[in-house]
């Protein structure tokens, strides 16, 4: 009989669903995933270490010739070198206009910028107080003249001569050496060649007495009349004790040489008809002209006349010459007050322009503080005009490079704002200032600007030449490398040329084992060390006088590892 299969079910799941995860549980969970982070970091950290050891410790590295040197071919050219520095610029010629007194501004012509001419109308200001200053100093000057004058005056009275003819009475007993004071009475001169006879007439005969009218002069003692003249006529009014009025008549009669002052004398004329006129009482003679001879200013005598009482002289006879010493002395010291003053008085009316200014030179008005109607003060700097054609430089060299700058030199100057000018020595110390320990030679450039482009106050560099190389070796000062051999007082330069094939090797060179260890080990395979003798070096480039030749190639540098082809040194 068949065998009937009974199929079988298939069993249903019977693992209950999942319970929920309660707060304890996800903390938990947490700290677990933050614990297998930080291993995780730090074996990436011990890891990186272990390289870095490796590689800096135990890998084995070309430190020296990292990547394909660089070098530079040595090449014949020209050098210089040049001594830099800076100034500033000022106008050659400029002129600022300060008052000395207070005043007030009547009128100004001209505005800041502006340019003017020479003798161009500024402004006008009042001032009362520069008026009388320069009045005042005038006033000091004309006296001063006036004791010059006087000074000179009596610098001519030394020569003391007689002022007129005749005999000399009173004579002061004197003789050469004697120091002499100013007014000091030497004698007296009188003239006796005529005697004067002063009488008295009445009035009743005033019209027939007149100057001129011949008179009979009577003298008793000598028993002999003379004839004189009515040379003055005194209408005085001289009463007689009998009441009579008379006046003064003074008549002049010629000496016969025997007639002297003091006699007693009487004097007789007519009248229109005839009649005799006689003087009310006789008179008596005086000389017709006495002079007193005295000095005019102090000095020693240095000759003297022979000086006796009633010697005669001669007008104009030399009596006594006085040394100048005395009063040359005041002379000059008067003239130096009188240059003082006219020097005072010149600045004064000078200044006293200033008050009514005209344009000293021709340029621009660089500076103007005045304004119509307002009060300025002594002191004030009213205007400054500056003449920007010309320009100079204030430079100062030092010791080292004053030999190589020289009046009449052309310095190439350049300012901030790109411009270029040559500036030209006008002038350079020759005695050096110390400053700061350094000497130093101050110098004055000029500087032709005709465009004005050029201002005062500008800055400007300067830049001149002191020595040059023509036809020279050059390298690169940067592939020069400098050591002091071992009881050497001086660096050696040093340079690592590549050994060329169709080239001869360089004729000296250093062993290797010589150099120092950090120098050595920058010299790249293929090159050898040449020492260098080096001359003028500049911005980037050296002279080599002596160590290679043209075309040999020279180390620079060698690039590192991160790119950079700067030297290892």
């Amino acid at each position: 009989m068949a065998e009937v299969q009974t199929p079988v079910a298939e069993p249903v799941s019977s693992t209950p669903p999942a319970p929920k995860r309660t707060n304890e549980q996800k903390k938990k969970t947490k700290a677990l995933i933050k614990r297998i982070v930080s291993i995780i970091l730090v074996l990436a950290i011990l890891a990186a270490g272990g390289y870095a050891v490796w590689y800096f410790v135990f890998a084995e590295r070309d430190t020296v010739n990292a990547g394909k040197p660089i070098f530079d071919t040595a090449y014949i050219g020209s050098i210089n070198s040049s001594v830099r520095g800076y100034g500033s610029a000022n106008a050659k010629n400029s002129a600022s206009i300060v008052l000395t007194q207070s005043g007030v501004v009547d009128q100004v012509f001209v505005t800041q910028g502006q340019v003017v001419n020479e003798g161009d109308p500024l402004y006008v200001i009042s001032s009362e107080a520069a008026q009388e200053a320069y009045r005042q100093k005038q006033d000091a000057m004309a006296k001063l003249q006036e004791e010059m004058d006087a000074l000179q005056k009596s610098r001519s009275g030394l020569t003391i001569t007689a002022p007129h003819a005749g005999q000399l009475i009173e004579v002061t007993d004197i003789k050469v050496g004697d120091p002499l004071s100013e007014g000091f009475k030497i004698a007296r001169v009188v003239d006796n060649t005529k005697l004067k006879l002063s009488l008295y007439y009445s009035y009743a005969y005033e019209s027939d007495i007149y100057i001129g009218k011949e008179v009979t002069v009577s003298v008793p003692v000598l028993m002999r009349d003379l004839t004189g003249k009515v040379e003055k006529i005194n209408k005085v009014r001289m009463v007689t004790p009998e009441g009579g009025v008379n006046f003064e008549v003074v008549i002049v009669v010629d000496n016969p040489g025997t007639m002297t002052e003091g006699m007693a004398a009487t004097a007789s004329m007519t009248d229109a008809a005839g009649s005799p006129i006689f003087p009310y009482a006789d008179g008596s003679f005086v000389y017709y002209q006495t002079t007193t001879i005295a000095t005019k200013a102090a000095g020693p005598v240095e000759t003297l006349a022979d000086l006796m009482n009633y010697a005669d002289v001669s007008a104009g006879q030399v009596l006594v010459v006085q040394g100048t010493s005395s009063v040359d002395e005041l002379i000059r010291a008067k003239q130096e007050q009188l240059d003082a003053a006219q020097e005072d008085l010149d600045r004064t009316a000078k200044e006293l322009e200033n008050f009514s200014a005209v344009s000293p030179i021709s340029g621009a008005v660089v500076a103007m503080s005045l304004t119509e109607g307002m009060e300025v003060q002594a002191g004030t700097t009213a205007i400054t005009i500056a003449d920007n054609s010309v320009m100079t430089v204030n430079i100062q060299v030092d010791d080292r490079n004053r030999q190589y700058i020289n009046v009449g030199d052309e310095i190439a100057l350049n300012d901030y704002y790109g411009n270029s000018y040559i500036g030209v020595v006008d002038s350079i110390a020759v005695i050096g200032e110390n400053q700061n320990g350094v000497t130093v030679y101050p110098a004055v450039l000029r500087v032709d600007n005709p465009s004005g482009t050029l201002m005062g106050g500008y800055g400007l560099n300067y830049n001149f030449i002191t020595s040059q190389s023509e036809n020279c070796i050059l390298i690169p000062s940067g592939d020069i490398r400098y050591y002091t051999p071992e009881g050497a007082e001086e660096p050696q330069g040093v340079v690592f040329v590549q050994l060329q094939e169709d080239r001869d090797p360089p004729a000296v060179t250093i062993p290797v084992e010589e150099l120092p260890t950090d120098l050595a080990k920058q010299m790249p395979k293929g090159c050898v060390a040449v020492p260098v003798e080096t001359g003028l070096t500049n911005e980037g480039q050296a002279e080599i006088k002596s160590g290679l030749t043209e075309g040999d190639m020279v180390w620079n540098s060698t690039p590192k590892e991160d790119g950079n082809y700067s030297s290892w040194d």
